[in-house]
């Protein structure tokens, strides 16, 4: 789930070839599973990476200078379902709003948004996480969402956007700069930028930048009950799903941001 550097562009419905690239990326390099995530009283269907732990050493790579990236995007993290959850709650406040997702991983909270009536730009530094997403997408109905690689430090758009939406993408300092400026650059003057964090130690001073930057931000925090029963999990309002397996229920606290320029 990090950032981005623009390669393609997908608007609509999947070409024939797309879906086919997708199809063979999830029956020969990954092991999948499907699983339903509710979200008051709207289902979204995913497929996703089954026991990613398993992929860390082989997709985990370096580049050049030798900095290493792990593949954050194989893992529906609970800020996601968080987040997801946070859009379909005030739904009502996307519809017709131009929406860009960073760091979109399985694409979650943007197809919740989708549901809203949003039109959504979905984003990720690794194109297989935009190929899930748009495949997750389509079968959830979202037919009208654009999918753009992108890296955060170097954002491809020249357009502000309504609403910026970014689940867990603060999790190491190094980011912080590049999403502040990204805030800057891309936020409409009357926008909201809507981040979710499962309650790190660090995150507050990710906040506090941003005040110091011209940003006003609101605090919440939802909480969600996971497990799972064989292709589903169950949450606070229905089946929502984490990437890995509960034995036994568990709570998990996550934090929403609502970020405005002062």
């Amino acid at each position: 789930m990090r950032g981005y550097i623009k390669t393609d562009t997908f608007v609509g419905n999947l070409p024939a070839t797309t879906v086919q690239v997708v199809k063979k990326a999830m029956n020969q390099n990954y092991p999948i599973r499907n699983t339903t995530i509710s979200l008051g009283n709207r289902e979204i269907q995913l497929t996703v990476i089954d026991e990613p732990d398993h992929l860390l050493e082989k997709l985990s790579r370096e580049d050049r200078d030798g900095k290493l990236y792990l593949p954050y995007w194989t893992y529906l993290w609970e800020s996601a379902i968080g987040l997801a959850h946070h859009v379909a709650a005030i739904e009502q406040t996307f519809s017709d709003q131009h929406i860009l997702e960073i760091g979109c991983g399985f694409g979650l909270a943007g197809i919740a948004a989708c549901h809203a009536g949003a039109k959504v730009v979905f984003t990720d530094f690794e194109r297989e996480a935009l190929l899930f997403a748009q495949h997750n997408a389509q079968q959830n109905g979202a037919d009208s969402a654009v999918f753009v690689q992108m890296d955060w430090n170097a954002p491809c758009f020249q357009c502000p956007f309504d609403v910026i939406l970014a689940a867990d993408v603060i999790y190491e300092e190094h980011h912080w700069q590049p999403i502040l400026v990204l805030l800057r650059r891309l936020l409409a003057p009357n926008g909201i930028a809507l981040f979710s964090e499962p309650n790190r130690k660090n995150a507050d001073g990710f906040f506090i930048n941003l005040q110091d930057n011209g940003f006003t931000y609101q605090k919440s925090t939802c909480t969600l009950s996971l497990s799972r029963s064989g292709d589903r999990s169950y949450g606070n309002e229905g089946p929502v799903s984490g990437d890995r397996s509960y034995e036994n229920e568990r709570t998990v606290p996550i934090n929403i941001y609502t970020v405005e320029l002062a």
